[in-house]
């Protein structure tokens, strides 16, 4: 009996390997499956979809400890969180000038909720974060921390709520089942409402170059998207004029340095010269494989 999951984009059975399962019990901690961690470079087996190019994991863990190790997780990433918000004001903002309606604005995997000051700025009538860490919420400053909501994301969350938008930034690949949430995001969205998702980009030059010693073949990833298959995923649940774009982020050079797969022995002095030479918190951006997809509810 075939106990495996078909393609959680389009169904189909037919895949070619692409990455065997690599985990190492002793790197499991506090912030395996935490945002932003340094890389840990074990993976769940992988295959590549023959139909829509998705990579997936065939056989992911169950939604259950899914929930339980996100609900648990570490937070320790303010700074970048903070960083990765401003990238995504900065790519979403024009975007929303073609929205008609500012109700309730929703970031699905908000973490601390660095996005959600910005979306209020943007005159949205009501912002929320939907949030299942609860050391993510507890790092939220106090003015920000009422507006989240812990738990997954569900309708149930949102009940009575007709959003105008709803956004997750690099959590499509954590999901048991992306098409589910999409096509709940669609049921959920006001007429001519958005879609808004940023995801890592498998095919992205960068990726391909480092294959498996990409920071994208992580444990927690239970899919990898290409633009075809994140394309297809949003028309499948409805969503028309799907508009892609790789997008450049934007962090300090100690993290771009974390995510590198240099072994600690050369991290660490590479970390003490940048700091003495008062570059570890510089700014630098790059294009490292991250794309952004908004799709509009048109029905």
């Amino acid at each position: 009996m075939n106990t495996e999951r078909t393609c959680p984009v389009c169904h189909n059975r037919e895949y070619s390997p692409f990455a065997d399962e690599k985990i190492d019990p002793k790197k499991v901690g506090s912030l395996t499956y935490a945002s932003r961690k340094p890389p840990e470079f074990m993976c769940l087996r992988l295959v590549r979809c023959s139909s829509c190019d998705l990579v997936y994991a065939p056989s992911p863990p169950t939604a259950s400890f899914l929930q339980a190790a996100y609900s648990s997780a570490d937070f320790d990433s303010t700074p970048e969180a903070n960083a990765a918000a401003a990238t995504y004001a900065h790519v979403l903002g024009p975007h929303l000038k073609k929205l008609e309606s500012r109700q309730a604005a929703v970031d699905v995997g908000a973490g601390s909720g660095a996005l959600l000051p910005w979306l209020q700025k943007q005159g949205f009538k009501q912002v929320i974060g939907i949030e299942p860490s609860r050391a993510a919420i507890d790092a939220a400053p106090p003015g920000v921390r009422s507006l989240l909501r812990e738990g997954m994301f569900s309708t149930s969350m949102l009940e009575g709520e007709t959003p105008s938008l709803i956004c997750s930034f690099m959590t499509l690949e954590h999901l048991p089942d992306p098409g589910e949430f999409v096509t709940t995001a669609h049921s959920l969205l006001e007429r001519d409402g958005a879609i808004a998702v940023v995801v890592h980009n498998w095919r992205a030059p960068l990726n391909r170059l480092l294959g498996l010693r990409s920071p994208i073949i992580d444990v927690e990833h239970l899919q990898l998207f290409s633009p075809q298959s994140l394309r297809e995923l949003l028309e499948r649940a409805g969503f028309e004029e799907v508009a892609l774009r790789a997008i450049r982020n934007t962090y300090p050079l100690r993290y771009w340095l974390r995510l590198t797969p240099l072994p600690k022995t050369l991290k660490i002095p590479l970390l003490g010269l940048l700091e003495r030479l008062g570059l570890a918190d510089r700014y630098l951006s790059f294009n490292v494989g991250n794309m952004l997809a908004v799709g509009i509810k048109s029905k």
